[in-house]
């Protein structure tokens, strides 16, 4: 079941933020792709091709992580976490629970589809 209001009201709040210089960090480029196609502009970094140490040089201030949500995403997620917080950066994941609760699929990519679907067949979801 998908809750419209929710991720709506998630998506918002992530492009608002990315808008204002947070850097989205996702696991890859066609997360990169779908995110910039649901309007998210900004730094989007793709951890997958980032070394570990140019991955805390490349991110500071706000920093949001929005991992896959499944096993591997989640254990990204831990990861990316705990190296960016023992350099003194904390990362947000909250964005990260509000979008993936709300919908249900489990891939940053699929976000575009259930968009889409949202707004030409509602119903349908």
């Amino acid at each position: 079941m998908i809750n419209y209001e929710d991720f709506m009201k998630a998506l918002k709040e992530l492009t608002e933020r990315a808008k204002d210089g947070a850097v989205v960090l996702v696991e890859g480029r066609r997360d990169v792709e779908a995110l910039k196609g649901l309007g998210v502009e900004g730094k989007i970094l793709p951890v997958s091709s980032v070394s570990r140490a140019r991955l805390v040089e490349s991110v500071e201030g706000d920093v949001i992580i929005l991992t896959d949500w499944d096993e591997k995403g989640e254990r990204l997620k831990r990861e990316i976490f705990e190296i960016l917080l023992s350099n003194g950066v904390t990362a947000d994941t909250s964005i990260r629970k509000k979008i993936f609760s709300a919908v249900n699929v489990n891939e940053v990519e699929d976000l575009v589809k259930v968009y889409i679907k949202l707004h030409t067949h509602p119903r349908s979801l």
